[in-house]
């Protein structure tokens, strides 16, 4: 049975989403779309960036927005898990970039632009780190800064090159009722928001003990 660790239950995206306003969408301890429904787990996605052994016993997959403020503190909260856990735990970075943060899915594209060269945690953090500052004029400056290979970089995010892989990642956030930003899935164990550390030490230990 699937253990729910949340601050609120959040739901899917539908076809008929009218965008609201930021400061109406984020709020307590999440950025989230206004239909609640629970969060369910799956196996992630292959593909996705990620941290740590494959076959660790604990995966920790994070649903986030660069835009969400709250996000920003769950990564802070997985650095800290890292630490912990070394490489007991995997993590494993989602996109979902919700429709009222204007330069979520442009981040999250350049993000990806970045691992397509090694470099995804390094461009994350930095991303977290600047988040009013995510237009395309920043996220080629953050390229330029970490030593990418900017023209590689641009014309990644000129061609469109991972358009299909958001959309994937989008539309299976919607199929698996995740809405809000962050969500954290401890292997089935749901966490919604920006949660205490203690509650994600708690999940983990207990996974790590079965």
């Amino acid at each position: 049975m699937k253990r729910m660790l949340t601050a609120a239950l959040v739901g899917a995206f539908v076809s008929g989403f009218v965008p609201v306003s930021s400061a109406e969408a984020c709020d307590g301890n999440n950025c989230k779309t206004p239909h609640p429904a629970a969060p369910r787990a799956a196996t992630p996605r292959r593909e996705a960036p990620s941290q740590g052994p494959a076959d660790a016993k604990v995966t920790v997959e994070v649903w986030s927005d660069f835009q969400c403020p709250f996000c920003s503190k769950g990564s802070n909260t997985l650095k800290q898990l890292r630490e912990k856990y070394g490489d007991r735990i995997r993590i494993v970075f989602r996109h979902s970039p919700l429709p009222f943060h204007e330069h979520a899915r442009l981040a999250a594209a350049a993000s990806m632009a970045a691992a397509e060269q090694g470099r995804f945690w390094e461009y994350h953090d930095a991303l977290f780190q600047q988040q009013k500052e995510l237009d395309r004029a920043s996220l080629e400056k953050l390229a330029k800064k970490l030593k990418l290979d900017v023209e590689r970089f641009n014309r990644a995010l000129d061609s469109g090159a991972y358009d299909n892989y958001l959309d994937a990642e989008v539309t299976e956030a919607r199929q698996r009722g995740v809405s809000g930003t962050p969500t954290f899935f401890i292997n089935d164990t749901a966490v919604v928001g920006a949660r205490p550390m203690e509650q994600f030490i708690e999940a983990i230990d207990a996974e790590l003990a079965g």
